[in-house]
C-alpha cells in the first residue's frame, strides 16, 4: 500500500496527488476520493466517513470519466484509449465515451526542437540532416513527427519525444500503481479483476511506446514478415539516426483513405484496398502472432497500384502460438454458430477467478448467437460479435487476457477502417480460411514430430536428474532438514486482525478495572473531587480520557 513508502516517495509525488485530487473533487467523483482514501486528501476529510454518491453525482458518469482521464494528460488519456477496447471490464456506454478521447496537442517551438536533437546526438541539426522542416506535421503527447532530408538525399521522417514526458508518464504510472493497491485491497470488484495485474501490464506497454527504437523494431519485423505480399509496404527504418528519443523512417508520399468517392475519382480501387488490409491484419493476427493493433485511417496511406503503406508502429500486439489456436478455434465456432464450442473457447481463452455458472454462461451465448442468427456473414461485424463475448465473459467474472483484447481491439478498427470503403467484406468469411490454416498447423506431422522430440528429450532429462534429485531429498529426511511448506495467503490477515482485537480486548479490560477502581475511590472521597488533586482523581480522569479515545480509534477503524 501507498503508506509502506518512504516519505521522498511521497514528497516527490505529492504535486500530483493534489493535481489528480482537484481534478477528481472539480468533477463530481469527491465519493471516489473519500471511498478510496487517497493520499493528499486534508485531515478534516480523512476524518469524515464516506458517503454513498447522489443523484447528481451519478449523473453522466461516463462522459464525466472520459473528461477527467482527458483532463489528467498522457498516460490517463492512453488509459482511456486501452479502457476503451476492454468489453470484458466496462458497460458499452463507457466503451463508447472513452473510444472518444484524443491525444492531440500543440506542437514544439522550433528551438526546442533544434536542442532536443541537439542534446541528443551532439551536434547542430544542421549538422546531421541537409533539410528539416520546423512545422510539425503530426503532434500528440508524447511525440511529434517532422519531415526532413538525410545528406545523401533520401526523404526521410523524424519523430522527437517530447522533453519531459517520460518522467511525468512514470510518476503517473508510480501513482497509478498505488491507486490499484487501494482499490484491491478496498473493493471487491478491484480484489476479482486484478487491477493491479492490468495496470502493470499498461505499465509495460506504455513504457515501450517510450522508446523509440522498439518501435522502430516493431517496423523491422513487420517489414520481415508481409515482405511476401507486393501490396503491403512497411517504410525503412535508418538506425544511424535513430535513438530512444528520436525515430526516422523512410518518408512515403502516399494518399490517406478518405472515402470511397474521393478513392475513386483518384483511380484507386476501394474494394481491392480493403480487400488486401483486410487479409494483411488476419494473417499478421492468426499466422504471424505480431500485428498493428491501430490499423486507423490515419496510421494508414495509399500508393499508387492499390499498396497499403502501414505508418506508426508504436502499438503493436502479440500472440502466441497457443492464444492463436484458441482464438483460431473461437472464430470458427462463431462461423458455425456452435455454441457449445463457443463456450469451451471463452472458457480457454479467459481467466476466471471462481468457477463460473456453465448453464448461466452458456444460456447468455445461446441469446447472444440468436441475434446473429441467419444473419448473412457480410453483415456480421467479427470484432464487435467478440467484444459482445466478452461482455457476456464480465458478467460472469470471467477476464480475456490482455494480448487477446488488443487483436480484437485491432478487428474492430479494422471493421471501422474498411466499413466506407467496402462494406459488403466480411470479416468472418475471410478470417475462417485463416483459422482453418492455424487449425490444420496444430496437426500437421512435421509439428507433431519436432513437438514429441520435445518432450522426449525433457523426459530424458528428467529421469537423468531423477537419481540425484531422490538421493538430495533421502538425505535431507536423514538429517531432519526435509521440511513441507504450506502457505494460506489469508492467514497473516487473519492473525494480524485477531492480534489487534486481542490488543485492544485487553486494554478494554485494564481500562474498565481502573474505571471501576477510580470511581470507588472517587465515590469514598466525594468532597475531593475536583477539588483537591488526589490519586484517585488522577487514575479516574486518566482512564476516562483513555477509554474515550479507544473508543473514537475504535469507530473510525470500523
Amino acid at each position: 500500500m501507498i503508506r509502506s513508502r518512504g516519505l521522498l516517495y511521497h514528497y516527490r509525488h505529492w504535486h500530483r496527488y493534489q493535481e489528480i485530487l482537484s481534478v477528481l473533487i472539480r468533477n463530481g467523483f469527491s465519493f471516489v476520493v473519500e471511498r478510496l482514501d487517497l493520499p493528499g486528501l486534508p485531515l478534516h476529510r480523512r476524518l469524515k466517513k464516506a458517503v454513498a454518491p447522489g443523484k447528481d453525482e451519478l449523473a453522466n458518469l461516463p462522459q464525466r470519466v472520459a473528461r477527467v482521464l482527458g483532463e489528467l494528460g498522457p498516460t490517463f488519456i492512453k488509459l482511456g484509449q486501452l479502457l476503451s477496447t476492454r468489453a470484458d471490464l466496462l458497460p458499452a456506454e463507457y466503451l463508447q465515451e472513452l473510444s472518444k478521447l484524443q491525444d492531440h496537442v500543440p506542437p514544439l517551438s522550433s528551438e526546442e526542437v533544434e536542442k532536443l536533437i541537439v542534446e541528443e546526438f551532439g551536434r547542430p541539426i544542421n549538422e546531421i540532416f541537409a533539410g528539416f522542416e520546423p512545422q510539425a506535421l503530426a503532434s500528440a503527447s508524447i511525440g511529434q513527427v517532422h519531415r526532413a532530408t538525410l545528406p545523401d538525399g533520401q526523404a526521410v521522417v523524424v519523430k522527437i519525444r517530447r522533453p519531459g514526458v517520460a518522467r511525468m508518464i512514470r510518476v503517473d504510472l508510480e501513482i497509478l500503481e498505488d491507486i490499484a493497491k487501494i482499490v484491491e485491497h478496498r473493493t471487491r470488484v478491484g480484489r476479482i479483476y486484478n487491477i493491479a495485474g492490468m495496470v502493470a501490464e499498461f505499465r509495460n506497454t506504455l513504457l515501450e511506446e517510450l522508446d523509440f527504437t522498439l518501435e522502430g523494431r516493431n517496423a523491422e519485423i513487420l517489414k520481415k514478415n508481409m515482405q511476401e505480399d507486393p501490396h503491403v509496404y512497411i517504410p525503412k527504418v535508418f538506425w544511424d539516426y535513430t535513438t530512444e528519443r528520436v525515430l526516422v523512417l523512410e518518408y512515403v508520399k502516399g494518399r490517406k483513405i478518405t472515402n470511397r468517392k474521393e478513392l475513386l475519382d483518384a483511380g484507386f480501387d476501394p474494394r481491392f484496398i480493403a480487400q488486401t488490409l483486410v487479409d494483411s491484419i488476419i494473417k499478421q493476427i492468426y499466422i504471424d502472432g505480431f500485428f498493428h493493433s491501430d490499423p486507423h485511417p490515419g496510421n494508414l496511406a495509399i500508393l499508387p497500384g492499390n499498396k497499403i503503406v502501414f505508418l506508426d508502429f508504436g502499438q503493436v500486439g502479440h500472440l502466441d502460438e497457443e492464444l492463436r489456436e484458441k482464438a483460431a478455434d473461437l472464430v470458427l465456432a462463431l462461423a458455425r454458430h456452435d455454441i457449445d464450442g463457443v463456450l469451451r473457447g471463452i472458457l480457454r481463452i479467459g481467466m476466471a477467478n471462481k468457477q463460473p455458472d456453465l448453464s448461466g454462461l452458456r444460456r447468455d451465448i445461446s441469446r447472444l448467437e440468436r441475434k446473429y442468427y441467419g444473419m448473412p456473414l457480410s453483415e456480421i461485424q467479427v470484432g464487435v460479435s467478440i467484444q459482445e463475448l466478452m461482455e457476456v465473459a464480465w458478467r460472469h467474472q470471467i477476464q480475456a487476457p490482455s494480448d487477446f483484447v488488443m487483436a480484437v481491439k485491432a478487428l474492430v478498427t479494422l471493421e471501422g477502417t474498411i466499413r466506407e470503403l467496402a462494406p459488403d467484406i466480411s470479416l468472418v468469411e475471410i478470417a475462417e480460411p485463416f483459422a482453418r490454416r492455424v487449425i490444420l498447423h496444430r496437426y500437421d506431422p512435421r509439428r507433431l514430430l519436432h513437438i514429441i522430440r520435445q518432450n522426449l528429450a525433457q523426459t530424458a532429462s528428467g529421469f537423468a536428474h531423477l537419481p540425484a534429485l531422490a538421493e538430495e531429498v533421502i538425505e535431507k529426511m536423514r538429517s531432519g532438514r526435509f521440511v513441507i511448506s504450506v502457505e494460506n495467503r489469508e492467514l497473516p490477515f487473519a492473525v494480524n486482525q485477531l492480534r489487534r482485537g486481542i490488543h485492544q480486548l485487553a486494554l478494554s479490560m485494564i481500562l474498565s478495572s481502573l474505571l471501576i477502581a477510580g470511581a470507588i475511590l472517587v465515590s469514598s472521597n466525594p468532597s475531593s473531587f475536583f477539588v483537591r488533586f488526589h490519586l484517585s482523581e488522577i487514575i479516574f480522569g486518566a482512564a476516562l480520557l483513555t477509554s474515550l479515545l479507544l473508543m473514537i480509534t475504535i469507530l473510525l477503524r470500523n
